[in-house]
């Protein structure tokens, strides 16, 4: 029988030395809130003018850097909207070329086929895809779109994989799309630019349509428009306000927006190393010759003839000496 005076077993008072404490006290401590201020009803966000500079590092073609600039170009701006507990089962416009929802709405083919969405993007778990689960396969095939799918094992992988694999194959499908166009509908010098209507149109979902997928898209408007975490979920709830990211997810964003801010100081400052090259005189090009060694001693050191006659009278009657001579 044990003793009644003994502790029970599990408890903090167990531990050599520690003082009793709740037992949540001894986990992993969480990562800071990241706290997402509503936006106002009568207040517009405003994303500022696209600058696909990260993505365009990898493109070494100048046509397809200049249609890129001008599908994603233009300031958009979105207002709070009346919201509906519906609206959640359904995609909603991002950007012209880009939505958001769930996989109920991409197995909607009706939607689908009157908003002209060109491509189904998927960000599913790897355990998903093996299993076959969440894939737009069947209907993209069906309308004779295309379709994509980003795997990843969990919510870590998306910062290294994720987001800039998503942004390369939404930008890819966007180029491609438009360099179909016919010529009437071609780019045009316009301020802010008019993207065609039947230019790629970009449908990300998920299982809910609230984390990964949304977490893809607001990484997707940092990236091409260089807005901090704060705005870019603001700039989503506006259109889809049933988006829920955790902590962990927030904190994974705020990461994401430091690696972006530091690549773009790399390029950056890479441009302007590359600037101040070519900017140099070109007399600093010419090759400068280099006095051979023998020629430094003929003009420099030469000693052999003495034309002056004090030269010659000074040590005339000099005999010969050895220095350092021991006697």
């Amino acid at each position: 029988m044990s003793d009644q005076n003994e502790p029970a077993k599990g408890t903090a008072s167990q531990v050599a030395g520690a003082v009793q404490a709740h037992e949540y006290s001894w986990r992993a401590p969480s990562p800071p809130h990241i706290h997402v201020p509503p936006v106002p009803e009568k207040t517009a966000v405003v994303l500022p003018a696209s600058n696909p500079t990260i993505d365009e590092a990898d493109i070494d073609d100048e046509e397809t850097v200049k249609v890129l600039r001008h599908i994603t170009g233009g300031k958009f701006e979105v207002h709070v909207s009346d919201w509906t507990y519906e609206y959640r089962r359904k995609f909603q416009p991002i950007l012209p070329f880009l939505y958001l929802g769930p996989f109920t709405s991409a197995k909607d083919v009706a939607a689908l086929t009157k908003e002209g969405i060109t491509m189904l993007l998927v960000i599913r778990d790897t355990r998903s895809a093996m299993c076959g689960f969440l894939s737009g396969k069947k209907i993209a095939d069906t309308l004779g779109i295309h379709h994509a799918a980003i795997d990843v094992d969990g919510n870590a992988q998306l910062i290294s994989y994720g987001f800039p694999k998503a942004t390369r194959i939404i930008n890819g499908h966007l180029v491609m799309k438009y360099k179909v166009l016919p010529q009437s509908q071609a780019m045009s010098d316009e301020h802010p630019p008019i993207i065609p209507q039947t230019c790629g149109k970009v449908l990300v979902f998920c299982e809910s349509g609230n984390e990964r997928s949304a977490a893809v898209v607001a990484a997707y408007l940092m990236a091409m428009y260089e807005v901090n975490v704060i705005t870019a979920i603001q700039y989503l709830q506006t259109q889809r306000f049933c988006i829920a990211f955790d902590d962990g997810l927030k904190n994974l964003l705020l990461n994401y927006q430091q690696i972006l801010e530091a690549r773009r100081g790399v390029l950056g400052a890479q441009r302007t190393n590359s600037q101040t090259v070519s900017q140099l005189p070109t007399v600093l090009s010419k090759a400068v010759t280099k006095r051979r060694i023998d020629d430094v001693d003929k003009e420099d050191y030469d000693m052999s003839g003495m034309d002056d006659p004090d030269d010659v009278a000074r040590f005339e009657n000099r005999g010969s000496f050895a220095p350092f001579h021991n006697e």
